[in-house]
């Protein structure tokens, strides 16, 4: 069998307010908005991130797909979910402080790792933690 492997096309967080989320992801991250609907507070939106792309839906949209009965919407006041997502950058400390500036809390401050990635963590406004990092040498 000759088939090609799938790509990733989207990774897509749950949280309560897609806009307020673009909004925070556009100035933490200097992302850009690709895409934005409300339906009746059903809300999707999609920020540019290179091939793949961060997606988010609201926890209306959540609760009336009925395969996603249960889901867990992260939480700032909650211990983070179990993944993360990387935001990969050249300039790791410009970019960390960026976003602690726009409202993410510092989780990890910028360190250069032994195989010569510099890597940080924060934690978004939603709960999400992301990592930021230099792409691997």
């Amino acid at each position: 069998m000759n088939s090609a492997a799938p790509a990733l096309g989207y990774v897509i967080l749950y949280v309560n307010d897609v806009s307020a989320t673009l909004a925070f992801y556009e100035e933490a991250f200097g992302l850009t908005r690709r895409f934005y609907n409300n339906d009746a507070g059903k809300e999707y939106g999609e920020m540019e991130t290179g091939a793949a792309r961060l997606a988010f839906y609201s926890r209306a949209l959540v609760e009336a797909d009925p395969a996603l009965k249960g889901a867990v919407i992260a939480r700032a006041d909650q211990p983070p979910q179990g993944f993360e997502i990387a935001l990969l950058t050249a300039d790791v400390p410009a970019l960390f402080e960026r976003a602690v500036k726009a409202g993410a809390v510092a989780l990890a401050k910028p360190e250069t790792k032994p195989w010569g990635q510099t890597v940080a963590w924060v934690r978004s406004k939603d709960g999400h933690v992301i990592e930021l990092a230099t792409p691997m040498p």
